[in-house]
This record gives C-alpha cells, sequence and structure tokens, in this order.
C-alpha cells in the first residue's frame, strides 16, 4: 500500500524536473532566437518539447500562482502569526495580486492574440509583461533558498518555483516580440522624415542594444495601478511593504514573533490522516491542547528535540525555514487523502530520524516516548 502512494509521489517530482528543465532549456534557445518547440524523431523528447510549449505555461502562470495565493491565504487559521510566515503580507495581498494579474493577462494576450492586437495593445502587452518579469524576480529573492522546498514531489509545493519559472517565461516572451519587431522594421525599411524616427529606429534594430527605456516606461505605469488600488483601501507603498511586513524572508523587517510554533507541521498534517494507516499511538499534550499522537510524529519531535540540545544554532535555522512551509501547509490541507499522502512521503525521513537518534542518542526510545508527555 505505502508503495502504491509513494508513486503518485514520483510522477509529481518527474513532471516537476520535466517543467523546470524544460523552462531553462527554452531559456537558453531564446538567446539564438529559437522560440517555437524543436522537431524530434523521439517521441518522449517530441512530448516533453510540446508540453513545455503548451502545457507548462498554463501551469507556471495561472494553475501554479493560485495554488500559491491559496496556501498564503491558509484555510482554517489557527495561530496568530500566521500570515508574517509567508512570503507576502495579507494586508498587501490585492496589490501584489493585481500586479501578477496585469503581467500574466499581458502574457497571454501577447501569445495567443499578438497578431490581431493593435500598436498601442502590444505596447501594453510589453510594459505588463516587464512588470511581472520584476515582480517575480522580487518574489524569487524573496523566497530564497526556500524556493528548494519546491522540489518535493507534493503539487502544492510547486508555487514555490513559479516566480523563477515564470520570469524566464516572461523574459523569453518580450525578446520574442522586440525580435519579431525588429525583423518587421527591416523587412519595411520605413523612410522617415524625422530624424529622430529615424535614429529611434536605429536604436530598436540595432542588435546590441537591449531596450532599457521599456523600464523607465513602467513608473508611470504601476504608478496608475498604484492610484487605482489606493481606491480600494491599498497603501501607496503597498509594494514594498508587501515584501518588509514579514519575518525570516529576504526582504524581511519582523523579528520571529514569540514562540511561533514548535509543532512538525508535516507529520500534524500525516496524523490527520486514515486511522489504520497512520496509527495513533496515544494522546498527547502540545501548546496545553490534546492530541492524538502515532509514532512518526513522537520520532520527528525527538529528533528535533536532540537538534536542540546538541546543535543549537543549525536548530534554529532548521525551525526558521520549517515554519515558513509547516504553518501554511498546516492550515491547507485539511482532506484525509492528502494526509495520508504526506504521511507516506514522510516515511524516509522517519526512518532517517529513528536511524540518527539509535546512532547518537544514549536512550532513543526513553526520548521518543516522552514526546507530548505532560511536562510533570
Amino acid at each position: 500500500m505505502e508503495t502504491a502512494l509513494i508513486l503518485p509521489g514520483l510522477i509529481i517530482f518527474s513532471l516537476t524536473l520535466v517543467i523546470f528543465g524544460g523552462t531553462i532549456i527554452r531559456f537558453v534557445k531564446s538567446w539564438t532566437h529559437k522560440y517555437e518547440a524543436s522537431p524530434s524523431h523521439s517521441k518522449m523528447i517530441e512530448w516533453a518539447a510540446q508540453f513545455n510549449h503548451k502545457i507548462s505555461p498554463i501551469l507556471i502562470s495561472i494553475a501554479g500562482p493560485i495554488g500559491g495565493l491559496l496556501i498564503s491565504s491558509g484555510v482554517g487559521t489557527h495561530l496568530k502569526y500566521d500570515e508574517i510566515y509567508t512570503p507576502v503580507n495579507h494586508d498587501h495581498f490585492l496589490t501584489i495580486i493585481v500586479l501578477y494579474a496585469v503581467s500574466a493577462i499581458a502574457y497571454w494576450n501577447s501569445i495567443l492574440f499578438n497578431e490581431q492586437s493593435t500598436p498601442i495593445i502590444k505596447s501594453f502587452n510589453i510594459l505588463g509583461m516587464a512588470q511581472g518579469f520584476i515582480l517575480c524576480i522580487f518574489l524569487a529573492i524573496q523566497l530564497g533558498p526556500f524556493s528548494l522546498f519546491g522540489f518535493i514531489p507534493v503539487i502544492i509545493t510547486f508555487p514555490l518555483l513559479c516566480p523563477y519559472l515564470f520570469s524566464l517565461l516572461l523574459f523569453i516572451e518580450i525578446r520574442k516580440r522586440f525580435y519579431h519587431f525588429k525583423k518587421e522594421l527591416d523587412e519595411e525599411d520605413y523612410i522617415y522624415d524625422s530624424l529622430v524616427l529615424e535614429k529611434v529606429e536605429g536604436i530598436i534594430t540595432n542588435e546590441k542594444v537591449e531596450n532599457p527605456l521599456i523600464f523607465f516606461l513602467l513608473l508611470p505605469f504601476v504608478a496608475l495601478q498604484q492610484a487605482i488600488l489606493l481606491l480600494f483601501g491599498q497603501e501607496s507603498m503597498s509594494i514594498i511593504k508587501a515584501f518588509t511586513e514579514t519575518t525570516t524572508y529576504t526582504f524581511s523587517q519582523y523579528e520571529p514573533p514569540p514562540h511561533p510554533g514548535t509543532g512538525h507541521y508535516l507529520c500534524t498534517i500525516a496524523s490527520r490522516g486514515s486511522t489504520w494507516l497512520v496509527k495513533p499511538q496515544r494522546k498527547g499534550i502540545r501548546g496545553g491542547k490534546e492530541i492524538d499522537v502515532n509514532r512518526q510524529l513522537m520520532i520527528a519531535n525527538a529528533f528535533e528535540e536532540w537538534l536542540e540540545i546538541h546543535t543549537p544554532r543549525f536548530h534554529r535555522f532548521l525551525r526558521s525555514n520549517y515554519n515558513k512551509v509547516g504553518i501554511p501547509l498546516n492550515n491547507f490541507v485539511q482532506a484525509k487523502w492528502a494526509s495520508n499522502l504526506f504521511f507516506i512521503l514522510m516515511k524516509p525521513w522517519e526512518w532517517f530520524f529513528l536511524v540518527w537518534l539509535y546512532i547518537f542518542d544514549k536512550n532513543p526510545e526513553k526520548r521518543i516516548q516522552k514526546q507530548y508527555l505532560p511536562s510533570k
């Protein structure tokens, strides 16, 4: 049964690698102006290429961010400080959502309707995609090494990779549009009465010059959106505060609140699973509340206790990063099937923790069995 439940995790992990690797390959090819899927005699390579050109952008730009939004919002918030453990502060969510939505609309409009679009709409697309590129870069920096959790073979961690991947897709599409625009100008060979226009064309069509002017045009474009957002209760500095009014992330300015949580969130998720699978052994006490305790949860907590005693600095670093992924997931994952899957995916870690304790702890079973017992 456990093998059957591990299989979906392996499939998800494999698809994640295909999406990640395929996006990197597309980015590299864009530097040689190869924007379409290359034909191949191998059916597997052909499938992967088509998947990365047609399905991956949907997952990266739409499905992944929506999933990340749901996880960040949380379902059934349990802790007072949950919202500042998310990479974007909840009070300024609307600003980031609008800026991202505009960039996603511009991206898909450029892909699907560029030939039918007017020059004004094409300009909007370029500005929107440039805006999204910068936003995704800041999101990626905000997440930092924490994004590696995106490779965990669970669907709901995939959004952590989306800022990186979508920034690459936006960059590719911007380069593609400028490349085709330059080709059109070269083919038409316009003759201008104005020396200024002629000079502008020379700058645009020069392969050695990348157009930085677009980023100056972004300032009024973003300012207009921010002015509209003020009418909906957002602050003038919401773009900045969305990143800074958080904790433990790259741009965070808040110190972690006292006792931010000492739970093994992934194991707690797993303990909500089917009784026949997770096998609860007894009741325990955590934070003054009674909880069901199984073997996996006790082993994980015993391992953390060992780390806290013997490697306090590493433990603080590990706990800080664990809170980032654990708190939102703990709030989001409520379904029994998802808890069952998490229980299985945590099995290898459970075995690792157990072996570690038996090697480095004098009384491993005593440490395990005392977990979540009343302090007295």
